[in-house]
């Protein structure tokens, strides 16, 4: 029996959300009835994988300078379906399709709400344009939250094709051997991970942190709104409660230590840094414009995630917190998460919608 040949299109290795549940599917992956490949167009980045005989590695500065070779090998190793998760990289391939250069179903897996993250530029406000046109005729359209849910339905998308899956998390892999580090002072600790950049907002809570003395804010990661960002510490006099950790290969110990994850992002899909934060017991702080953490009923109701309408409700809300009672000796707290996707779960439901469009005809 031929397998059906199925292909994860990544244009980096990159450490987003959007990349680690790809490479979390690649890893896990195992059936039967499917030969799985993974493209890197840009690999400068190495990343471990699990499986370097099904890894294709490129140089292309850019995605669209990848679609000669791209045609070719979806020809030559015909590749039935292909994953998307960028929608840079989704509109190509959807193109494509509709131009017959290629004949391979689409699977489009949208990492973020359309209407905010795509609006940030006339680039991306013209790539929303042409990705909400032509979206309709992907495959399979994987959303992460029922208001991605409701926007992919507004794009005319067939509710046949609409697949609400959420992020896969492994918490015994996240928790496992983890001692929790604490920087140890009187303060209570807010703790963000992730990118330094424009849509994560960090920029929006420093004025904040300055009007609350007890409150110190830890963050870690890198991005391009890092020297801004450190000016802004600067002229505000926070220094001594803003610290800069930089990129940490495992910030799970420094999570599982906070008191609080703040996640002041102005849009996102489902953030992964939300689900960690959870199972590793640390309650979370965010801003409703994060719509996927309203389907937490269960959580916004015994305020493991606590959502605020806009900065003076979060200043409210943070002059209110206390720290944790243990803040002088930590130990790794209960997992929050008491429903969640396990890889191997995700890997499954994946793989049934490839082998659901493969019965379909062209």
């Amino acid at each position: 029996m031929n397998k059906i040949k199925a292909l994860i299109i990544l244009p980096a290795y990159s450490v987003g959300g959007a990349e680690k549940v790809m490479f979390s599917y690649f890893n896990n992956f195992k059936h039967s009835k499917i030969d799985l490949s993974l493209l890197i167009s840009n690999s400068k980045r190495k990343k471990k994988i699990s499986d370097s005989k099904n890894l294709m590695e490129f140089n292309y500065r850019k995605f669209i300078f990848m679609i000669p070779k791209l045609v070719s090998l979806v020809k030559k190793n015909n590749f039935r379906v292909i994953i998307s998760t960028f929608p840079n990289v989704s509109v190509y391939l959807i193109i494509l399709r509709c131009l017959k250069i290629i004949n391979s179903k689409i699977i489009i897996r949208q990492p973020n709400v359309i209407g905010q993250s795509l609006n940030q530029s006339i680039k991306l406000r013209f790539i929303k344009f042409i990705y909400i046109l032509i979206i309709k005729y992907a495959d399979a359209v994987i959303v992460t939250s029922r208001y991605m849910q409701q926007e992919a339905i507004k794009n005319r998308i067939s509710k046949n094709k609409i697949f609400f899956l959420k992020n896969p998390i492994d918490p015994k892999n996240i928790r496992k051997g983890l001692s929790p580090i604490r920087f140890l002072d009187e303060t209570i600790k807010l703790i963000f991970v992730g990118r330094l950049v424009y849509q994560k907002g960090i920029d929006r809570v420093l004025g904040i942190i300055k009007s609350i003395k007890q409150i110190k804010l830890i963050i870690i990661g890198e991005g391009k709104e890092k020297n801004r960002l450190l000016e802004m510490v600067k002229k505000l006099k926070i220094e001594k409660r803003v610290t800069f950790l930089g990129f940490k290969k495992n910030p799970f110990k420094y999570v599982s230590g906070a008191d609080y994850f703040l996640l002041p992002s102005r849009w996102e899909g489902l953030p992964n840094c939300v689900l960690e934060s959870l199972a590793l017991g640390t309650p979370v702080l965010a801003f409703n414009q994060i719509y996927a953490l309203n389907d937490f009923e269960e959580k916004i109701k015994n305020k493991s995630i606590i959502l605020s309408k806009n900065e003076y409700d979060l200043e409210k809300i943070l002059k209110e917190l206390k720290k944790r009672k243990d803040y002088k000796k930590p130990k790794l707290r209960k997992n929050l998460l008491n429903k969640y996707l396990s890889p191997n779960e995700y890997k499954k439901k994946i793989n049934s919608i490839i082998l659901k469009l493969n019965e379909k005809k062209n």
